[in-house]
């Protein structure tokens, strides 16, 4: 239900039960689990929610999902209906600067990320007020350029660069550039999620084909200017993956760009705690992504969803809401933990494309399957003491 004109008028300040600041998955999931007796907004600085598109729209399935979470309570969530789906993959390449190429078996939806939040958040029949920009969070309440919002708790879910963390002195997270086009015309096989590492096509990152059907894929990459080299931009970045590089442009040749957005990615550990005062933090705004592959949609409806219910059972007495920390620490925090680890020991060698392609000889099927899961191979376990000798002799 969005604000009519009644709702309006009371600006410029209003106070509510419940705000929801930034609808996008991780807003979303916490309106559509907020109870319906509570009196909640949702605020957002787009005029339509989850547009445009800023990631590659991927979900594991629920079967991965009980692999990748294991400490998840209830994996309903990842019932994602069909009508969101684009595609469904099987099968994950990674692909190595020297063309060796991992194959995992892995299951994906892809979905139309724009068409589920906004069904989401208007379904939960909980308002919403979009095309409003959050300036700060100042004095216990939202401030945004035509007044002040209050409210008994905020769901803050206003993404990596989170107003209402940095009013607030929450912690920085580093941030990653990316760069993505929607393309037409796209010639590869449909079932399988491309991931591609190279200094020159994704620096400190990895560059990803993600077909959503019927030729139509994202295409996209990370990228981290201190790792790139000298003159390389983005942009230059993107195009030769799209139209130079040996292992991706045959799928790309006679494709064509429908669309192109940039946006920023956590890339770092998640905060250690996530609730400051009556503010509770979900999804990018808590940098709780999977930092080494920049995945933050199945973790953001965990957060979302798991900040509404402790919301929920704090309106009825039955819990404070220290509780939100409790309980997404337990379904994520190993997980994303593991993926910073796997993170920060890549970046040791992601000055060299020689030196990846050398470090991941050592590595089998089996060894790249658990890192897509957020384990981490026994083999890396045991070489992480001697991580800077190993640095040398590669």
């Amino acid at each position: 239900m969005k604000f009519g004109e009644n709702f309006k008028n009371l600006m410029p300040s209003f106070t509510m039960d419940v705000v929801v600041a930034g609808v996008g998955i991780a807003g979303a999931f916490a309106l559509r689990a907020l109870d319906k007796s509570l009196d909640v907004v949702g605020i957002d600085k787009r005029e339509k929610l989850g547009y445009p598109v800023e990631c590659g729209e991927i979900i594991p399935t629920k079967r991965e999902m009980k692999a990748l979470l294991p400490d998840l309570d209830d994996y309903s969530l990842f019932d994602i209906p069909k009508r969101f789906e684009s595609n469904l993959t099987k099968e994950v390449h990674f692909v190595l600067p020297n063309g060796k190429t991992f194959e995992i078996d892995f299951e994906f939806h892809v979905v139309r990320r724009d068409e589920m939040i906004q069904t989401i958040a208007e379904e939960s029949s909980h308002k919403l007020l979009l095309n409003k920009r959050i300036k700060a969070f100042r004095d216990g309440k939202i401030v945004l350029e035509e007044g002040e919002v209050g409210a008994e708790v905020y769901v803050a879910s206003d993404g990596p660069n989170s107003k209402i963390a940095r009013s607030l002195g929450m912690p920085k997270p580093e941030l990653s550039p990316a760069k993505q086009y929607v393309m037409k015309g796209v010639e590869c096989n449909e079932d399988v999620v491309y991931m591609y590492i190279g200094r020159k096509i994704s620096p400190g990152a990895y560059a990803w084909i993600i077909p959503k059907g019927k030729g139509v894929a994202n295409v996209g990459i990370g990228f981290r200017p201190e790792y790139a080299s000298r003159g390389d931009t983005i942009v230059k970045a993107l195009d030769h993956f799209v139209r130079e590089y040996p292992y991706s442009s045959p799928f790309l040749k006679d494709a064509e760009v429908v669309s192109s957005i940039g946006a920023v990615v956590p890339i770092d550990r998640p905060f250690e705690s996530a609730v400051k005062g009556n503010v509770l933090f979900a999804g990018d705004a808590a940098s709780m992504v999977i930092s080494h592959v920049g995945g933050g949609i199945p973790t953001a409806m965990v957060a979302g969803d798991a900040a509404a219910r402790v919301i929920n059972g704090f309106f009825n007495g039955e819990n404070d809401l220290q509780l939100y920390d409790s309980l997404w620490k337990k379904y994520l925090y190993k997980p994303l933990m593991n993926a910073y680890t796997i993170k920060r020991i890549w970046d040791r060698f992601s000055d060299s494309d020689d030196k990846v392609s050398r470090l991941l000889s050592l590595a089998s099927n089996a060894d790249m399957n658990k890192i897509l899961r957020c384990r981490i191979p026994l083999k890396i376990k045991l070489l992480s003491p001697f991580l800077p000798i190993v640095q040398k002799l590669i």
